[in-house]
């Protein structure tokens, strides 16, 4: 029974075909536009995890002037965070270890070519609470932090402009007109969340930044402290030890407020993956605009179809066809044209979304839920287009549906 009913819809689908497909390409539409925004929703988040994954999740950032009040930092401008406390801080039970930087913008140059480029003093430790990695040579030790020496180390992005496919170790770069020996270069990390060129920077001891490439009245104060938690677990307990030490430390009355601020970086990734997800939902809530649009080509459609096969009915039902089966037959064209519609855009939304991946050096996710949802949309809205249609059909009288012209 259902092969025959197929069977017939099948034929009575292809026996229209420009409208069959300009109803289909409604769906088509649609359904691509969901999977397209679907896979752009999970590439942000991916993003943002590879972001995170890359800075470390058990990690506390201290930052010098109080907390936003009003969207302001109401002690900005205050050097209030020394490279001391920091120490200090190292010493507290669950800490792992702790780093500290100072940043400024110079020109890099080697020979006829300069770069601009972030120039990061800090301590030996930056590369593990950063969770960068050696490539080639060495890393700068705490013996060079005290010394003050002027060693570097060079991101991916610096020595493609400065030294192309030569090898940077052991050559000579100048900053400011200063001369800096590079003892290493630090594998790729590629771009970060807010889209900045990580791999663009120049690592140096804290030492040399200060006396070499930017001074300061108060040369042990820091402009931002990290701190990496041996557990993120434990990362709010850690917190609270730091606030204490900072606030003893700084001879903070019990009323006063802190003249320090300190970020959860595991509360900012919870933070940024929400948005992230309601980001997600809001584009898949555009994209089915689409889908409404064409369901209701659908059942436009099979509303001209009843009208335009009155007859055909009238005729069925006097040869004794059901109610059921006239219904049956209607839900199953619309539902066929939903399916195909749906599969046509399954294929042209992956295959969009893979080729922008591809453009823009993006892993884009295949997920299974796109061919769920695409299915079930698939059969939801041909069920919803149809069946009204199905049973005006259905109620045809079958002496009138004779008499119709």
């Amino acid at each position: 029974m259902f092969k025959r009913i197929f069977g017939e819809a099948w034929i009575s689908i292809a026996s229209y075909k420009l409208r069959t497909f300009l109803t289909t390409l409604g769906i088509m539409i649609g359904v691509a536009a969901v999977v397209l925004m679907v896979a752009v929703g999970q590439t942000v988040q991916n993003v943002i995890d590879e972001s995170f994954a890359s800075m470390g999740g058990n990690l506390l950032i201290v930052l010098p002037g109080a907390s936003s009040s009003g969207g302001v930092r109401t002690a900005m401008g205050r050097w209030t965070v020394s490279r001391q406390d920091m120490d200090a801080i190292k010493t507290l039970k669950d800490v792992q270890t702790t780093s500290y930087a100072s940043m400024a913008g110079v020109q890099a140059v080697y020979g006829k070519n300069n770069w601009s480029v972030n120039v990061t003093g800090t301590t030996p430790d930056y590369l593990s609470v950063g969770n960068w990695e050696i490539e080639r040579g060495i890393a700068f030790t705490d013996r060079d932090l005290k010394s003050a020496a002027s060693y570097v180390l060079l991101g991916q992005t610096v020595v493609d402009e400065l030294f192309g496919l030569e090898n940077p170790v052991g050559k000579t770069i100048r900053l400011q007109n200063i001369p800096f020996m590079v003892i290493g270069t630090l594998k790729s990390k590629g771009p970060g969340l807010t889209g900045d060129d990580q791999d663009n920077l120049i690592l140096m001891p804290f030492t040399t930044l200060r006396q070499k490439i930017r001074g300061s009245r108060q040369p042990q104060m820091i402009n931002i402290g990290f701190v990496k938690v041996e557990t993120e677990d434990k990362l709010d307990a850690v917190m609270q030890r730091v606030s204490y030490l900072l606030r003893a430390r700084h001879h903070l009355k019990e009323m006063d407020e802190d003249d320090f601020t300190i970020r959860n970086m595991a509360e900012l990734v919870a933070q940024v993956k929400k948005v992230g997800f309601y980001l997600s939902l809001l584009l898949g809530a555009i994209a089915s605009i689409s889908l409404i649009v064409g369901s209701i080509g659908i059942m436009n459609m099979m509303l001209v179809s009843v009208t335009e096969r009155t007859r055909e009915i009238g005729i069925r039902k006097a040869l004794g066809a059901p109610n059921k089966w006239i219904m049956t037959q209607f839900l199953v064209e619309s539902i066929l044209i939903s399916f195909m519609g749906s599969f046509m855009g399954l294929v042209l939304g992956i295959g969009v979304s893979q080729i922008g991946g591809a453009i823009f050096d993006k892993n884009v996710p295949i997920s299974v839920w796109t061919v769920v949802v695409s299915v079930s949309v698939a059969i939801i809205v041909g069920v919803l287009s149809g069946i009204f249609p199905a049973i005006k059909a259905m109620k045809l009288d079958p002496i009138e549906a004779l008499r119709y012209q």
